[in-house]
């Protein structure tokens, strides 16, 4: 038998606000507006975090250790759980000095844990833009298998050079908006967030229902473009929560801007649905697409939203693509919702489906 697990408490930074309810409030508010990131001599539209330090390492430090204060105080053998796509790249960047990822990870997670003052283990963890939700798998299943108590998981995904560029050399990225959903989409918008997740065996407002992952293999950046393994993972996180495709309230969309991943996420949706289809919101366009922290930034931001029983719009909207021909919220909503499916969908083919529920 397993244990149930909780979301005791969220934290968050980006560039909408310092803590969940100021970004839902500023979200719910319509505040969509992103900076600029030059590369090169061309500059794309970004949602970076509000912070003047330059040091790249400073400035992650003075972000992380905010978000980790927003927690409070846990005991000090607290296992870690990061999640990234990029670590501390942008630093090796600033010192001109080459770098491996599975080696910075780790060395990353380890100054982590040394920041917040942390002994317990620290796992790291980089699978694109599913990094957030696989590390939450990795904890709550160790807490429902009774081998830890409380676990932080903490998403980072601070900019650096080398994931602009790579985005910018795939024609990916926007040079206006994100539009989810929308007929004139025409690529991602990034961003910056510092998100972290408490997960405890102690009874709170939301418990994971059921968290399922899985892999795409029909290509390297895109999934099936019929979505059926985003059905497949949908399905089987319905199943874990003991739920009906119709017990879901609201679905939080990856719905990125991507013109490939938005068709298939809508296709999967549809499969899964049918003609029942729930409230359906996108996020990224006031957060930014946030890749390795977008999980735990947008769940932060979501369970806040809930809380306050203040559904935003989904900004960015307004012309449908008959292919797709689904309609995100494009009015606020004061529904009470219990219970709430996200999904995220990732480069390599990572895919991953959460349910949250009301405890009580």
């Amino acid at each position: 038998m397993t244990r149930p697990v909780f979301i005791a408490n969220s934290a968050l930074l980006c560039a909408r606000g310092d803590s969940p309810a100021t970004v839902a409030s500023a979200l719910w508010n319509g505040e969509c507006s992103a900076g600029q990131r030059k590369l090169g001599e061309r500059s794309f539209p970004f949602f970076g975090l509000p912070l003047d330090e330059y040091d790249w390492m400073l400035r992650a430090e003075q972000a992380i250790r905010q978000v980790a204060g927003q927690l409070g105080k846990l005991p000090a053998e607290t296992p870690l759980f990061v999640a990234s796509s990029s670590f501390q790249i942008g630093h090796f960047e600033q010192l001109g000095a080459p770098f491996e990822l599975p080696v910075a990870a780790a060395s990353f997670s380890r100054q982590i844990g040394e920041w917040l003052g942390l002994s317990g283990a620290r796992t790291s963890f980089s699978n694109a833009c599913t990094s957030g939700f696989s590390a939450l798998d990795a904890a709550r299943s160790l807490i429902a298998a009774g081998l830890i108590d409380d676990a932080i998981v903490l998403g980072v995904e601070l900019a650096n050079d080398s994931t602009l560029a790579g985005f910018a050399a795939m024609e990916l990225l926007s040079r206006t908006a994100g539009r989810p959903f929308d007929a004139r989409r025409d690529g991602l918008v990034l961003g910056e967030a510092v998100a972290a997740v408490h997960l405890s065996t102690k009874p709170a407002t939301w418990r994971i229902a059921g968290l399922r992952t899985g892999l795409d293999g029909f290509s390297t950046t895109s999934p099936n473009p019929d979505g059926s393994r985003i059905a497949d993972v949908t399905v089987d996180c319905l199943k874990e929560a003991n739920l009906k495709a119709a017990d879901i309230e609201l679905i939080k969309l990856q719905a990125a801007g991507s013109p490939g991943t938005d068709l298939a996420e809508a296709n999967a949706l549809r499969s899964v649905f049918g003609q029942n289809m729930p409230l359906l919101l996108s996020l990224k366009p006031g957060l930014g697409h946030t890749l390795g922290a977008s999980g735990l930034a947008e769940l932060a931001a979501l369970l806040a939203s809930l809380d306050a029983d203040k559904i935003p719009a989904t900004a960015g909207f307004s012309k449908v693509d008959p292919e797709i021909a689904l309609f995100p919220m494009v009015e606020r909503s004061t529904e009470h919702i219990e219970r709430a499916l996200l999904n995220l969908i990732g480069f390599g083919g990572g895919l991953a489906s959460l349910i949250v529920e009301r405890h009580g």
